[in-house]
């Protein structure tokens, strides 16, 4: 057997009080046959240093001398064949570290100063000297106690530890109910080796404890895993010590394991903070974003509203520039724009006013107002039952068709006495009848976009309103009239006939006009114009349909 096949290394030889390092004593032939003399001669008393039951010193078939249990012995973590040579390796040096004057002082002031810890059970402190025995396993733990009703076990370390001995610790006591603290003198928590990271990643906890030496009482010196947040919110942690008294040690009942500050469930907490913070910082950079969009609104706002009363004050004849920036304006900048004019809901109509106390140099003004869609007025409004278009035409400064054509493309809607004051204003001659007509064509659209080709069709649509309502409108012929009439639209309007002769015919005007054509002039004039039929134009289309939908065209 080589020496490194040796699985107890160590031997406490109880008449001298030495330990005995089987890899020297046997490897010297002197010493190997010493030893064996002795051991045979009954001189020799031996224990195992993990378990403290007898040893015997055996040899191999090759004539190798080794410590063995005796037969029959009880469980031993060294003899269950479990573990590597580099296990045994560093349990041996547990074992060697036991004697040392530092293991055995530190286990000592941990005992004497559990005498003075209320709530510790003096009579059942023992040091080094009492065996946990459960079934077939036992552990001799360095210090032991009862701490209220819990059963607490110290064990310190001095030196490395592979991972199956802190198991096999961890796993006995906690399989028997018992609280499991680990006293490391020596360790570096921001360099940290195998036996730290083994320790502390055993639970969630993260807590490294060791005798804090400078306290006159029992405290431990705690070093901690501590999770925070920096001020852009990263989460990161730092480690922390403090000294705490055993009574500030908290308890999981579940693992068995004490512990001072709980990093796992303190790490959720910070992360659940985390996430509160990270909504607030987004709602806060979104407040910010709206506040500066408002604040960037806002200067916009007043740089179109100080233009359009700089160019209505130096009377400027084209608004086309600022309603190139309406345009450009978003839905946000409008609404901005409008709360800050504020022109709706006045109890006196600004609207009104501004009609009120126009020149000839305002209409460009008024009709940029009422054109544009991006400026929020109440077109339908009035000033003691005064209307815009009454104050339109009480204005003598101005020139009314323009304005009142851009009231009705705006949306305004004839009140029952807008229409009394028109029909007052054509029986005076104050208006003509073809604007008269004209505004009761706009009055009726369906499409207010349309306003501009009721200007453009209108002797078309006076052709037609003529036919519907069987009265020459804005025409004046004599004698056989309707002849007159037809023939003159035939004559003049003939690339629009098709609307014409559909109206004609809807209307029952075609057969009256075929009675009433004695000399054939106006037949005359029909055949002629299919003989040789000029191109149709169908621009009139929009404006024909949304104005007498119950006869429709479609080409």
């Amino acid at each position: 057997m080589g020496r490194y096949d040796r699985s107890i290394k160590i031997a406490f030889d109880k008449t001298s009080g030495e330990i005995l390092d089987a890899d020297e004593v046997f490897d010297i032939a002197k010493d190997a046959f010493e030893i064996r003399k002795k051991y045979h001669e009954k001189n020799l008393i031996l224990s195992c240093c993990e378990c403290e039951q007898d040893l015997m010193v055996s040899d191999s078939k090759y004539d190798r001398l080794h410590f063995k249990h005796k037969p029959g012995h009880s469980y031993c973590i060294l003899a269950d064949g479990k573990l590597s040579p580099h296990d045994h390796e560093k349990i041996t040096a547990i074992l060697k570290a036991k004697e040392s004057d530092r293991h055995k002082e530190l286990k000592n002031k941990i005992g004497e100063l559990l005498k003075n810890v209320s709530g510790v059970d003096v009579s059942t402190i023992q040091i080094d000297n009492k065996f946990i025995i459960k079934g077939n396993e036992k552990r001799k733990p360095d210090v032991y106690c009862k701490f209220h009703d819990k059963e607490l076990v110290f064990e310190i370390q001095l030196s490395d530890l592979s991972l199956g001995y802190i198991l096999s610790r961890y796993d006995f006591y906690k399989k028997h109910g018992m609280y499991l603290i680990w006293i490391l003198d020596n360790f570096d928590i921001h360099n940290q080796g195998t036996l730290e990271r083994d320790i502390k990643y055993l639970t969630k906890y993260e807590n490294f404890f060791k005798l804090d030496e400078k306290s006159e009482t029992l405290k431990l010196e705690c070093e901690y895993k501590f999770p925070f947040l920096t001020d852009d919110n990263k989460l990161l942690t730092k480690w922390l010590k403090k000294s705490v008294a055993l009574n500030e040690l908290k308890f999981d009942s579940e693992v068995h394991q004490a512990f001072y500050y709980n990093f796992g469930d303190n790490k959720t907490k910070t992360e659940t903070f985390q996430k509160q913070k990270e909504a607030e910082i987004k709602e806060a950079e979104r407040k910010k974003r709206e506040q500066q969009r408002l604040e960037n609104a806002q200067n916009t706002e007043k740089y179109i509203v100080a233009e359009i009363a700089d160019f209505r004050k130096r009377k400027i004849q084209n608004f086309d520039s600022i309603s190139n920036q309406l345009e450009e304006l978003d839905d946000f900048e409008f609404d901005v724009l409008n709360k800050t004019l504020n022109l709706k809901g006045k109890s006196k109509s600004p609207l009104i006013k501004w009609i009120d106390e126009a020149t000839q140099d305002d209409v460009v003004f008024l009709s940029f107002v009422l054109k544009t869609n991006k400026i929020d007025l109440d077109i339908n409004t009035n000033d003691n039952g005064r209307t815009p278009l009454q104050a339109l035409f009480e204005n003598e400064n101005i020139y009314k068709t323009t304005p009142a054509l851009s009231l009705f493309q705006a949306g305004y809607t004839l009140t029952e006495s807008d229409n009394l004051k028109l029909n007052e204003l054509k029986e005076k001659l104050k208006i003509s009848e073809a604007d008269f007509y004209i505004y009761k064509f706009c009055n009726n659209l369906t499409d207010r976009n349309l306003v501009s080709d009721v200007l453009q069709f209108s002797k078309l649509l006076f052709i037609i309103e003529s036919a519907r309502s069987k009265e020459l409108i804005t025409f004046n012929f004599q004698g056989n009239k309707w002849v007159s009439f037809a023939n003159n639209a035939i004559q003049y309007y003939s690339e629009y006939w098709e609307y014409i002769e559909l109206a004609f015919k809807k209307f029952g005007l075609w057969d009256e006009l075929i009675k009433l054509d004695i000399k054939g002039t106006f037949q005359k004039k029909v055949e002629q114009f299919y003989s040789k039929m000029p191109r149709q134009k169908y621009d009139f289309e929009e404006v024909f349909n949304d104005l007498y939908p119950e006869m429709e065209y479609v080409f």
